[in-house]
Formats: C-alpha cells, structure tokens, sequence
C-alpha cells in the first residue's frame, strides 16, 4: 500500500514542476534512444556532463543537478520513459526529487525536502521553495528579436 501524498507534498511537487517546465522541455528535445542507451551502457559521468550543463543554461551552476542515477523503463507493451534522480539546493533548501520524462508528459516526484532552518509552516515552506527556485534561475542573455547575427567576417573559401 502506497502512502497518501499530503497536501503540502502536492503544492511543493507543483511549483518545483512548474518551475522546471523550461528545463524539461530542453531534457526531452533529446532522442529517447540516445538517453536510453547512456542509462543502459552505464555512461553515468556522460549524462552528468549533459544534464548538468543544460541545468545550468536555467538555473545558476550547482543549484539545479542530476544525481547521478537514472533508469530507463522500456518494453513492447508501453512507450518507454526514463526517471532521473535530480537534486536542487539554494538559499537553504535541499530537495531531492525523480524527474519522469515520456512520450509526451513529465512529471516530477518529491523524495525529500529540507530547510535551513527548519520550517512548519507549510505556507511559509512553499513561499521559501518558490523564493530559492526563483533566485536559483540563471540571468539568460537577450538577444534584441530573438534573432542571433552573424559578423561578416571576410572568410574567403
């Protein structure tokens, strides 16, 4: 028998999925084959070395990180997904959760939650989650219109 999730475990779950929605969608532009292939080949320190560097395009570096486990589920039955075991820490909250990414959701499981110093108040755990989460987020540059130009450089082929 699975244990109910508390309220406050379904609040903290939906602002740290929320949060991460960007990062997510960076994770599952990869081909499902490829990721399944370093889980499988035990490429753990090639998968850091990925996941890590997109975390860091969204969060600040070392804020936002894989965990260094990862499981592939695939069979004929079902299109395949992976779990990650990712980890977060800024502004003295530690969270430990498994990311699930699919053919076409993701969904984030809370494992453990702790602050320094320590809060009750679910309220106020929420409000410090959504304050870390949101100082954590990387200063991305802007581009003026979103377009990237290119110098003329004076390459003669």
């Amino acid at each position: 028998m699975q244990p109910e999730l508390s309220d406050l475990t379904i609040r903290l779950e939906a602002l740290l999925a929320a949060s991460i929605a960007e990062l997510t969608t960076e994770f599952r532009n990869h081909d499902v084959a490829d990721l399944v292939a370093l889980i499988r080949l035990e490429r753990t320190a090639t998968l850091q070395s990925l996941l890590d560097g997109e975390c860091e395009m969204f969060f600040k570096p070392g804020t936002m990180r894989f965990g260094g486990h990862a499981e592939a589920m695939v069979d004929w039955r079902a299109p395949p997904s992976v779990r990650l075991a990712m980890s977060f820490r800024s502004q003295g909250v530690e969270l430990y959760y498994r990311l699930t990414l699919e053919a076409s959701d993701a969904h984030v499981q809370l494992d453990l939650i702790r602050f320094e110093p320590p809060e009750t108040s679910p309220d106020v755990r929420c409000r410090r989650l959504g304050q870390a989460l949101g100082a954590a987020r990387a200063e991305r540059q802007s581009w003026g219109s979103g377009q990237l130009q290119a110098r003329d450089v004076g390459y003669q082929g």
